[in-house]
């Protein structure tokens, strides 16, 4: 890490010298405090080292028409006052009609911004995502893109004039104008090369937002939050404006214009001071895809959750994909507990990940009450949306990223794939369930494999297969790793919720079988849809997945399965909209 100071790359302080104003101060603006302006006039004593056009290793410049507040701390007014710069270049001149007397103190802040929403004078609200202000002589809105030119609309910069008056100047020459940031260039490496065409850059764990006291010059932040910077056009280099933090420790997420995704994380904490350059080098590792994509259809890798609090960015609120391929609430340590604890009572506010067919305004509720809330639609819903109540809940709750996947794309899956039956072990938690592998030869695909590979049964059947109990030396059961887990699409036996019993809710065999529901109603009723199931009893005996068993279209749309999404190639342009419930 490098650290360079403002005075030589780029922002250090601006040197101003207030003017005598006496000659500006006209019969028709007497100078009263509170009931009239007063001319003002700031100018620069010499060289600037900050601007609003900010570029590292040259002298900053202003342009004619920017904006700045002036605040009398003395005898504050209902709004701001302004100055503006009167001409372009390095050197210039802040004109203004603002409220002052001999005496007072004003403070200097810029930007003087359009968009803001401050309620208490006095205080400014500073944001790192978009700000309005003016430029060039015309209101412009602008946001970080990764350059130095966006710079100009956060530079933000405070000091205070004191006891202010109309003669002698030599007071003014020592004024500084304090930067309230800082910068970070980054480099960003990945397998001993630079990585290129850097299309977004994503940073969890900083100060998104604050606010500046104008009196005190004292910044408070709020609490720490993500900031998402996207490339008007893929850079090879990439600089971001942040605010000051002595204990930083940022993760990031690098996206480059082909669609992959990197990562870096922070161990040791940074401290990076207010008006600093800072050059870091990015070791990043590439982040797996949430999909395996197999003959073409990209299948997530994780099952749909509900989450009370969660709230990530192009998600609806509480709404994610789990975060590991065997993760399911509620999950039971033995796959043979037929009993398994109770769920809690307090139906719409606890995380399921467990939802009736085609519901989407309270899909995730298991009260009784809503047992009845269920898509009547006879078709196909995959990415159907229905008024917001009913409809493709994966596309719904993923903003058009996911979508329930058709019993077409569960044939598919099942036929280029070798099925693997068998567990993953989560602490103290026995996972059972099955993985199906696109890795393996083409003579086992759309077969069911044992521990060792060998085929013992056909995938899309419901016919039984003996494989013995999980805990047995002789279980021909797999015990999978994360890194087989990682090659396919693992579908956890999260059991089903099929009883709504509010008096002692349960789940149905957490660990001893698999629903998962397809997009695909059953044509001829409406209260019926096309589910994939799987099975593994007490006695050792194993029914692989299916969804062409005679009862698989006929599952009541009021139980409550898991989703399994697939990647939507469309976005919410695509949505279909129906009217029908």
């Amino acid at each position: 890490m490098t650290i360079k100071s403002f005075y030589t790359l780029l922002l250090s302080a601006t040197t101003l010298i207030l003017a005598s104003c006496s000659s500006e101060v006209t019969e028709e603006q007497p100078a009263v405090v509170g009931t009239a302006t007063r001319s003002f006039v700031v100018k620069e004593l010499q060289e600037p080292m900050t601007r609003t056009n900010v570029v590292i290793g040259k002298s900053n410049t202003w342009n004619a028409g920017d904006r700045l507040i002036a605040y009398n701390i003395t005898s504050p007014q209902k709004d701001y006052d302004y100055l503006s710069v009167a001409t372009d270049g390095a050197y210039s001149k802040f004109i203004g009609q603002i409220h002052w007397n001999e005496g007072d103190e004003v403070a200097i802040f810029y930007p003087f911004r359009y968009n803001t929403t401050d309620t208490h004078i006095g205080t400014v609200s500073l944001g790192l995502r978009e700000n309005e202000v003016m430029d060039k002589g015309k209101i412009v809105k602008g946001h970080q893109n990764g350059t130095l030119e966006n710079f100009r609309f956060f530079d933000y910069s405070w000091n205070k004039l004191k006891n202010i008056r109309t003669e002698g100047v030599d007071i003014w020459a020592d004024f500084l104008l304090k930067k309230q940031y800082m910068l970070v260039g980054l480099n960003i490496i990945f397998n001993n090369q630079p990585l290129k065409k850097i299309k977004r850059v994503t940073l969890y764990n900083i100060y998104t937002n604050a606010k500046l006291n104008l009196s005190t010059g004292e910044v408070t932040y709020d609490a720490k939050d993500s900031l998402s910077v996207t490339a008007d056009k893929s850079l090879d280099t990439f600089y971001l404006l942040l605010f000051p933090d002595k204990n930083c420790t940022p993760k990031y997420v690098i996206e480059t214009e082909d669609g992959k995704k990197y990562y870096y994380e922070v161990k040791k904490p940074r401290n990076y001071e207010r008006a600093k350059f800072y050059s870091e080098t990015l070791d990043v590792t590439c982040l797996p895809d949430p999909w395996v994509d197999i003959d073409g259809k990209k299948w997530g890798k994780y099952n749909l959750q509900y989450e009370p609090c969660t709230n990530l960015k192009g998600w609806e609120p509480g709404y994610r994909l789990a975060k590991q391929a065997w993760d399911y609430f509620y999950t039971n340590p033995d796959p043979f507990n037929l009993y398994p604890d109770f769920l809690p009572r307090a139906f719409n506010t606890s995380a399921f990940d467990h939802f009736r067919w085609g519901n989407i305004a309270a899909a995730h509720n298991y009260s009784y009450c809503y047992s009845r809330y269920y898509s009547y639609y006879t078709g196909n819903l995959q990415a159907v949306i229905q008024n917001r109540c009913y409809g493709d809940l994966a596309f719904y709750a993923s903003q058009g990223k996911w979508m329930l996947p058709t019993k077409a794309d569960f044939d598919k899956l099942m036929a280029k794939t070798g099925e693997y039956i068998g567990y993953y072990q989560d602490g103290c938690n026995i996972i059972v369930g099955v993985l199906f592998d696109p890795t393996v030869p083409t003579c086992k695909k759309g077969k069911v494999l044992d521990k060792n590979g060998r085929i013992i049964g056909i995938t899309n059947r419901s016919t039984g297969i003996y494989v013995g109990k999980y805990n047995n030396h002789n279980t021909r059961l797999k015990n999978f790793s994360k890194d087989d887990i990682d090659k396919g699409v693992f579908l956890p036996f999260a059991g089903a919720y099929t009883e709504y019993n509010d008096g002692a809710p349960r789940l149905q065999r957490p660990g001893g079988q698999a629903y998962y529901w397809t997009s695909d109603a059953n044509p001829c009723n409406y209260a019926q849809a096309t589910a994939f199931s799987a099975y593994y009893m007490n006695n050792g005996w194993f029914y692989p997945g299916t969804v062409n068993a005679c009862g698989s279209a006929h599952n009541p749309k009021y139980n409550m399965y898991n989703i399994r999404p697939v990647y939507a190639s469309c976005t919410n342009e695509g949505v279909k909209t129906k009217n029908t419930k």
